[in-house]
Formats: C-alpha cells, sequence, structure tokens
C-alpha cells in the first residue's frame, strides 16, 4: 500500500515541476499525461532492474488509474481544469504586447515574434488577439484589416456589384 502512495507523490511532485516549467515545453499533452508517461517509461526501467514484477504492474496501474481520475475530475470541475491542465495565457491584446504575462512565460518579444511569423504574421499590431494556449501553441485573432478575404467576402462583394450594376 505504501507504493501507491509513493507513486502518487511522484506523480503530484513531477507534475508540479512541469508546470513549473511552463507552456512553452508542452506540446500537444497536458503536463499530468507526460509526467504520466515519464513515470511509466522510469517504473517500467526500475522493474527490470529489480524484478518486481507485481509491485511494477501495481504501481503502473496506479499511474494509468490516476491520470484517468485527474481527466475525469478537469472535464466535471472547472476548479480541478485550473489546477491540473491550466488556462491560456494572453500575450496580446488590441494589438499591444502584455509584457507581464511574456515575462510570466519566460518569453522574450524575439520569440514571441518568431512564433507569429510561423503563423505567416509579419506584424505584431496586425493582431488583435494572441494567447498561449494550455498545450503550448500560439492561438490568435487578426484585426479586421489583417485578415485574408475568404470566398464568402470575395461572393458578397461580387453580389453588391452585380445588383448595383443591374439597378441601374
Amino acid at each position: 500500500m505504501n507504493y501507491i502512495l509513493e507513486s502518487i507523490a511522484i506523480l503530484l511532485a513531477g507534475f508540479c515541476l512541469v508546470r513549473i516549467a511552463g507552456k512553452k515545453t508542452v506540446a500537444e499533452m497536458s503536463g499530468i499525461e507526460i509526467i504520466t508517461l515519464l513515470a511509466i517509461a522510469s517504473t517500467i526501467s526500475h522493474a527490470i532492474s529489480e524484478k518486481g514484477l507485481i509491485k511494477t504492474i501495481v504501481v503502473l496501474c496506479t499511474f494509468v488509474a490516476f491520470l484517468i481520475l485527474i481527466q475525469f475530475l478537469t472535464v466535471k470541475f472547472t476548479i480541478m481544469k485550473k489546477i491540473f491542465i491550466g488556462k491560456e495565457t494572453p500575450v496580446i491584446q488590441n494589438g499591444k504586447i502584455i509584457s507581464n504575462n511574456l515575462k510570466k512565460l519566460r518569453l522574450t518579444v524575439d520569440q514571441l515574434e518568431a512564433r507569429l511569423r510561423e503563423n505567416g504574421i509579419t506584424s505584431i499590431s496586425d493582431v488583435k488577439d494572441a494567447s498561449f494556449e494550455v498545450t503550448g501553441q500560439l492561438g490568435y485573432e487578426l484585426m479586421q484589416h489583417a485578415k485574408p478575404v475568404t470566398i464568402g467576402d470575395l461572393e458578397k462583394i461580387l453580389d453588391e456589384k452585380i445588383q448595383k450594376y443591374s439597378n441601374k
């Protein structure tokens, strides 16, 4: 029973470290998912050297059960989602950089600009709002003048022009 509590303690400690490490280190998985995978890999390597098969299987099952429990709780309770998954961090609002949030993320303006360029955005002033999502991805909304023209926009303009010339 003690090793079950130890395995949960290891998961919680690892989770805290990933949260401290920041969003830019997280790709597509949540912190608890990454830690669970690392814990599983570590436990398996120790099991091979110690040959504690039953104990290892119980610990691995505990890791997965704990992960599933956390995932269930984050869906059910908003506070659990904030604690274990986190929330997005806004970095641009109305075309202006939020410097304090960049500092919290340990990002420079140059790094933010690089992330914007990866998305085909050349100027911060073209961005209405931008946030680093919990996955570490940069989400953004462009200013009206910087949005690309869609087929719907073109059809609307053409319809207006056609109606204008047909009424003459």
